[in-house]
């Protein structure tokens, strides 16, 4: 499988992660796939996105992975944005085992839309995509089928144990920042612990009430430095 690396600047073992990611899923799953492309994040620019994701620019801050389907002369391939697969993670733990597990729940849930694009189904022939809610969901099941592939391995227990306290730790110190009004900073470690744990739901909660508890102190701020303004 050919990785074609854009990022600027690129975490430290990042080509062997992904690769030991890849060592895990069904070759036969990958066939179609023409590449894996790594980049920083999502381009700003979203034209090319399908219509059911109208919401992405709000999505954009928790997006991990996309796939595109052939089309015409393009291949298959499926896109990493590794600041947000790599964030919460200590530089020390790059070299690890560790983000192999993060970057292997994006991609194989990729992968799934792969096989859906591909042969109509993921696990059984019988099975229909009436909404795009259920072709999320089945492509979260595959993804977890092949993550617990990788569970009974001592190094990889560890790494989903230490991923999980990281995410605890970022969530508790977000949740002191929300009580103090450090709104930002809760905005940005709420986001960091769901990223880090997805099963978090209640970190993506906060993050957005976050979020708009900053929005809407800046909006003050700036009234009141227009107010003060006006009376000179």
């Amino acid at each position: 499988m050919k990785i074609r690396n854009e990022c600027t600047v690129s975490p430290r073992g990042l080509i062997r992660s992904v690769e030991r990611s890849l060592d895990w899923i069904n070759p036969i799953d990958l066939d179609g796939i023409s590449f894996i492309r790594l980049m920083d994040e999502l381009p700003k620019t979203i034209d090319k996105f399908p219509l059911w994701q109208k919401d992405l620019k709000k999505r954009r801050v928790s997006l991990t992975g996309r796939y595109m389907a052939r089309h015409k002369n393009e291949p298959a391939y499926i896109t990493l944005y590794i600041r947000n697969l790599y964030r919460g993670i200590p530089s020390l733990l790059q070299f690890s085992p560790l983000p192999a597990l993060v970057i292997q729940g994006t991609l194989a849930h990729e992968v799934g839309h792969h096989l859906i694009a591909t042969r109509g189904y993921i696990f059984q022939p019988t099975e229909t995509f009436d909404h795009q809610e259920v072709e999320e969901e089945f492509c979260d099941r595959y993804a977890f089928s092949v993550v617990n592939k990788m569970l009974p391995k001592a190094h990889y227990r560890m790494s989903n144990w230490i991923l999980k306290k990281l995410a605890d730790w970022y969530y508790d110190f977000a949740s002191l920042d929300w009580n103090d009004k450090k709104y930002k900073d809760a905005s940005e470690r709420f986001l960091t612990a769901f990223l880090l744990n997805s099963n978090l739901d209640d970190a993506l909660y906060w993050y957005w009430r976050a979020e708009d508890a900053f929005k809407a102190e800046q909006v003050v701020e700036r009234s009141a430095r227009s107010n003060g303004l006006r009376k000179k």
